[in-house]
Order: C-alpha cells, then sequence, then structure tokens
C-alpha cells in the first residue's frame, strides 16, 4: 500500500515480452507446471457479464474525459478533476492498460496521446517515488509491453507506442535522486523543482529516525528490472538490488520470520519498527518478492528472494494465520503491532494474499500454500458477503482463541453482537474507497483452480458496485459498507478504480486465454502492479 496515505499501490500489467531488445538478465523459460487451470475450450466465450464490465469503464471514462482530463483523478460529484499525484494524468497512465486489455481502442488512442505529450522532468508538487513507480513507471511498461505482444486489438502509432518506454526510462532518470541517501533505500519524496529529496522519519522511544516504508522500499524491482531489461540501462536493476537487499536480509531479525516490519531507517539500513504481516505499508513487497522470481528465475537475487517469500508464507501459516473465536471457517492474517505482537485485526490490503499465495504455491509445487491461498481469498470474501452493500470493509478486528480482543475498547456488547452476527469479526473502519485486493484474490482463485463459484463473487461485486451508488455518480467511494446506498458519498473516484478494480472484474469473464497465467504470467501487484512474464513452457531447458 501507498506510505502515508489511504490508496492501494496500484496495479501496473508490466507485460514482460521476449523483445530483441531486453537484456541479458531477461528471464529464460517458464516452470514446468502450468499455474492456470485447464479450462474448456469456449469457456467463458461472448459472457456477457465481460461486456457488462467493458461498459463499466466506457461510462467512467467518459465521466472522467468530460470532467477532469488531463488531471490525475476524478471528482464525480463535483463534476472536476484533482491533481492529486503530480499533475502527469494518473488515471491515464495507471489505468491505460486495462483499455488496453478490453480492446478500447479509440480510448487508447487518447491515452497514448496524453502520455506522449508529458513532460515527466518537471512537476509543481512534491513527488513520492512509491506512487511515481506503482503508477506511473507500471502503467508505462504495461502498455508498451501489451501493445507490443500483438495479442491485443488495435493499429496504434508506432511513436507513440515508443514514448511510452521512452517517457518511462525519462521518468526513472528524473526520479533517480531518490537513491542518493546513505544506504541507497529510497527517500520518500523528493522535491522536482530543486531535486533535493525530502526524507520521511519515524520516531520510536523517543528518537526520531530518517525512514522509509518497507513497501516503498520493496515495490519497485519489476518495474526496474523490466526497464533495465528493456532499454539496456543496468543502473535500475543495480539502485533496485541495493534497497531490496535490506529488506531480504532484514535486522535486527523480524518477530516472526519473513515477517519484517513497516519502517526502515534509510541511514542505517536496519528495521526500525516490528509491525509486520501482509498489511498496508508492506503489502506490495511481499508480493513483489515471488513475482521476481517469475519474471527472472535464473536471476541469483531473484532467488533469494523467493526463499525469502517461503519463509513469509509458511511463517504466516504457523504464526499469523488465525481463526475468530469459534469460527474455525474463516482464516484471517493478522497485523502485528509495533512491537511485533498480534493484534487480530486485519485490514482490506492484506486481501491480495489469498491471490499471491495462490500464485506462488502453484507455481513452486507448494499445495500447502495454494491451499492457504484459497482460505485466505474465501475469507476476503466473506467480507463482502455479510454487509448490507455486498462491498467489504477498510479493516476488521475479531476475538481470539480465548475471546478477547487486542484492544479493549472492543470489549462491549455491541462489537459482540456484530461479531455473533458475522460469523466472528467487526468491523473497525466501515470505509469502502474501490478496493481492488479482494477481486484480485477471487480471479486468481478462479483461474487456478477452475471454480466457478469465484466468477459468481466477483459478479456479485461488480453488481453490488452499481446498486451502492446513484447514476449520476456511480463508482464515487462510499463511507458506510453497512448504511443503505453506502452512507455518504466521497467526491473522488482514483486511478486504481480503472487500472485494478475493472481490470481484475473483467479478467474474471474473459475467455482465459486473455492474459493467460501460462501465456502472460500476471504479476498483478497487491496494489498491485502486475508484471506479467510471457514465455511459452517449452522454453523452460529444465522441463
Amino acid at each position: 500500500m501507498a506510505p502515508g496515505i489511504h490508496l492501494p499501490a496500484l496495479l501496473a500489467l508490466a507485460a514482460v515480452t521476449g523483445h530483441a531488445t531486453a537484456a541479458p538478465h531477461a528471464r529464460a523459460g517458464a516452470t514446468c507446471n502450468t499455474v492456470q487451470y485447464n479450462f474448456p475450450a469456449g469457456t467463458n466465450k461472448n459472457d456477457p457479464r465481460a461486456e457488462a464490465v467493458k461498459q463499466a469503464y466506457v461510462r467512467e471514462w467518459n465521466q472522467y474525459s468530460k470532467y477532469a482530463f488531463p488531471k490525475d483523478d476524478l471528482l464525480p460529484i463535483t463534476h472536476n478533476g484533482t491533481n492529486d499525484l503530480f499533475g502527469w494524468g494518473a488515471t491515464v497512465v495507471d489505468g491505460i492498460d486495462t483499455a488496453i486489455v478490453m480492446g478500447l481502442t479509440d480510448i487508447v488512442e487518447q491515452q497514448l496521446k496524453h502520455i506522449a505529450s508529458v513532460d515527466f522532468t518537471k512537476s509543481a508538487y512534491i513527488v513520492d517515488f512509491f506512487d511515481v513507480n506503482i503508477r506511473y513507471l507500471g502503467g508505462l511498461l504495461s502498455a508498451y509491453d501489451l501493445i507490443k505482444s500483438g495479442d491485443f486489438a488495435g493499429s496504434y502509432d508506432d511513436d507513440l507506442v515508443e514514448a511510452l518506454l521512452s517517457q518511462a526510462k525519462s521518468l526513472a532518470t528524473a526520479i533517480s535522486p531518490v537513491f542518493d541517501t546513505v544506504t541507497g533505500l529510497p527517500a520518500a519524496d523528493l522535491n522536482f523543482s530543486s531535486q533535493q529529496i525530502e526524507q520521511s522519519t519515524t520516531t520510536v522511544n523517543g528518537v526520531t529516525y530518517n525512514s522509509t516504508n518497507t513497501a516503498q522500499a520493496g515495490t519497485l524491482i519489476l518495474e526496474y528490472y523490466r526497464l533495465s531489461d528493456l532499454t539496456g540501462d543496468e543502473s535500475f536493476r543495480q539502485n533496485a538490488q541495493k534497497a531490496e537487499k535490506y529488506l531480504i536480509n532484514p535486522n535486527p531479525a523480524p518477530a516472526f520470520p519473513g515477517l519484517v516490519g513497516t519502517e526502515l531507517n534509510t541511514d542505517t539500513g536496519d528495521f526500525i519498527t516490528f509491525d509486520g504481516g501482509w498489511e498496508a505499508g508492506v503489502d506490495s513487497f511481499i508480493e513483489y518478492l515471488i513475482k521476481t522470481y517469475v519474471y527472472d528465475r535464473d536471476d541469483s537475487f531473484a532467488s533469494d528472494m523467493k526463499d525469502f517469500w517461503i519463509t513469509t508464507a509458511e511463517s504466516s501459516i504457523q504464526n499469523i494465520a488465525l481463526s475468530p473465536y469459534q469460527n474455525p471457517q474463516l482464516t484471517f492474517l493478522s497485523q502485528l503491532d509495533t512491537d511485533g505482537n498480534i493484534m487480530w485485526t486485519m485490514d482490506d490490503y492484506a486481501c491480495f494474499a489469498g491471490g499471491n499465495l495462490l500464485l506462488g504455491g502453484k507455481y513452486l509445487d507448494r499445495p500447502d500454500i495454494t491451499d492457504f491461498g484459497v482460505k485466505v481469498a474465501d475469507s476476503c470474501h466473506w467480507l463482502y458477503n455479510h454487509t448490507l452493500t455486498g462491498l467489504g470493509p477498510s479493516s476488521i478486528g475479531w476475538f481470539n482463541g480465548s475471546n478477547q480482543p487486542y484492544d479493549s475498547s472492543y470489549n462491549t456488547s455491541t462489537y459482540r453482537a456484530e461479531a455473533a452476527k458475522n460469523g466472528g469479526y467487526f468491523i473497525e473502519d466501515a470505509a469502502y474507497a474501490s478496493y481492488p485486493e479482494p477481486l484480485e484474490s477471487i480471479f486468481y482463485a478462479y483461474r487456478v483452480t477452475g471454480d466457478e463459484r469465484w466468477q459468481e463473487y466477483n459478479w456479485q461485486i461488480f453488481n453490488a458496485l452499481n446498486t451502492t451508488r446513484s447514476k449520476a455518480v456511480p463508482y464515487a467511494e462510499i463511507t458506510d459498507v453497512n448504511a443503505p446506498y453506502g452512507g455518504e458519498l466521497s467526491n473522488y473516484v482514483a486511478s486504481f478504480y480503472f487500472a485494478e478494480v475493472l481490470k481484475y472484474l473483467y479478467l474474471t469473464f474473459a475467455e482465459p486465454d486473455v492474459v493467460s497465467l501460462d501465456n502472460f504470467m500476471e504479476l498483478f501487484n497487491a496494489e498491485i502492479k502486475e508484471a506479467m512474464g510471457r514465455w511459452n513452457s517449452g522454453d523452460n531447458p529444465n522441463c
């Protein structure tokens, strides 16, 4: 998740194709095991649900194009836009890969022309590195690789397509001063006008440290590996590895193996906090561990990341995979507090874990991890299936095996009654902000298992998105998932609604060979950026 803000780290489909321009580090071959279920021919052919999701993209894009283009995000109630992500058009760049996959060629052409016109070396705003990477670099590289693959409709101007890559390199070069710290861990922000980094700080026990967020430092390696492979410039890969080494060699050791905290000291590389888990602040770091290995499994550093991911998955099963009091049917991934204590709480961001565990477990032939992923995905769907709106809350808590909450303020008759009604959990934060993570895991569960119930789950959620808003502002965020029509509407539509929410929904109902997990290995990033590796299984010399 995005450090310091509520917006999820977005999904960028960095489609990994075997272009001749790729550097020697480009991955060779795939796993011997297929990841995607062997669907019968004709599955989902002309499924009207896919068309319904596509039309939702068109409808909301038309709203954005009319009222907000080319600003970053749409304000649907006041019918204007906001530049909250540096003024480069975040919705355009973040959401173009979804439009490409859907075959919305007219929209893609408009998006390509805007992207080519942007000066990514200038911004009047303080620029945070995390969003630059997941929204902009991920979006640019995804669009480039998807179009160059030739697998999607559209004949686009070659110069505009090549501009996607040149703009990605230009932006990555412009943001590179963030790595000019003592350790090479990226600083949080950069003043584009002065090119001076701006450090975040974390105070623990009265001591203040220059710090970086774990998700921020660990959610760059896929894009930077791909950028090096496409441009031949190894400095991008080197910067990413220099930052990542502190995360996979944590000092001091985390409270539980592989479950690192959310803040690092940029002067020493040491972890400052022990609040580990799959939650916001650390989530996409875990996600990228296995996806980097899928992208380049011949890379020794990526192999080390894979080993760390296995440790994290196994440790999660042993230590933080917990069920509410007298409700063994649910499996939640507990957060840890800053001292590393189990909290019996979980945020929505952790719901990406189901899909990540399914991907990694299937890829590595670890059925124990795959089965765990199914349990987590099922439990996250439960959160949607037990609210008035059919949408999930921002965060939940539950009573532990001894029937006690982490925070004594939850030990009330109201929260206990809610837990009894919901099957074990109570809501901490009832807001819904177009979260893509549960949709992502449900998509993976469908593509990996072939079980059509997962399609039904995402269809229910899509319909809930439609029925909790008015026709005038169909996809504004809502304040209370248990209030009629979602309570109050928020005047905001995030770029990741286009980039993630609609992409996961569409691919759940599209024919399985559209972005097949065995042709384009989606490293949909939980926030998720999707880096996708394209290959044929016969390319693997070890098979």
